[in-house]
């Protein structure tokens, strides 16, 4: 045995959750964003760009600007993709909805719907993301970047505490989470799109609009005859959570 060769111990793998909020202003919200594999990340960043330049998409996916015409063909495919990778176990969608028309937003002094999501970002990072990941990968948290993220992503030592606590996961399980533009992550668009639809449908919104047919799109491609019902406890790669305040 040579005693001078160096000990390396086997990298981690890591897990990136790529997370937005929809609908803050609706009676229903949906937060939510699809957890890819470290080493997958590059490739569907550049499957992402590929759709969005062939389908003439001159900035970035986004349900409020998506009006159909020229665009429904680039935002169709972008989320056939998207179950795609979730069918084929590449990626895993995590949802939360909650409707906000029961909410005391205003419980505290100061506090404002954004807060309520900080909140409800906390829960769905650590009954999803750490229970589901934080045994055997380190975690990476990409939010869409606003005051809906602002508190969560100032509390890794926080959360990591809790998970470690709750779920026996890995010390410091959650290795960053940062808030990150959408224009830089075409992950977050996909995330983007796809919680738009969901809270288009769990607000019932016109189904006869453009947006409306996006909508009824991405229910059909994820195979759900609603949105409405949380998934069983043991699904792992579609998750749906309606939090009841």
């Amino acid at each position: 045995m040579n005693m001078n060769k160096a000990h390396h111990p086997k990298p981690i793998p890591t897990i990136s959750f790529f997370g937005d909020a929809s609908s803050r202003m609706s009676n229903f919200m949906v937060l939510g964003g699809l957890a890819v594999a470290g080493h997958r990340i590059a490739e569907l960043e550049d499957q992402v760009a590929d759709i969005r330049d062939r389908g003439g998409i001159r900035s970035e996916f986004h349900w409020k600007d998506y009006r159909g015409g020229a665009k429904q063909k680039a935002y169709e495919e972008l989320c056939s993709f998207g179950f795609e990778l979730i069918n084929s176990k590449k990626a895993a969608l995590h949802i939360m909805a909650a409707n906000f028309s029961a909410f005391d937003h205003r419980r505290q002094e100061g506090q404002t719907r954004d807060t309520s999501i900080n909140k409800l970002y906390w829960q769905l990072c650590l009954h999803r993301l750490a229970k589901l990941y934080g045994k055997k990968r380190a975690i990476h948290i990409r939010l869409d970047a606003g005051d809906d993220c602002t508190h969560i992503c100032a509390m890794r030592n926080q959360l990591s505490a809790a998970a470690f606590k709750k779920f026996n996961t890995r010390p410091n399980c959650i290795r960053s989470i940062e808030p990150m533009s959408s224009h830089k992550s075409g992950l977050i668009q996909l995330s983007d799109v796809l919680l738009g639809g969901i809270a288009s449908q769990l607000n019932k919104n016109r189904a006869d609009t453009s947006k409306g047919k996006l909508a009824e799109f991405i229910r059909k491609a994820s195979g759900r005859h609603s949105w409405s019902t949380s998934t069983p406890a043991d699904h792992r790669f579609l998750t749906i959570w309606h939090w009841n305040e």
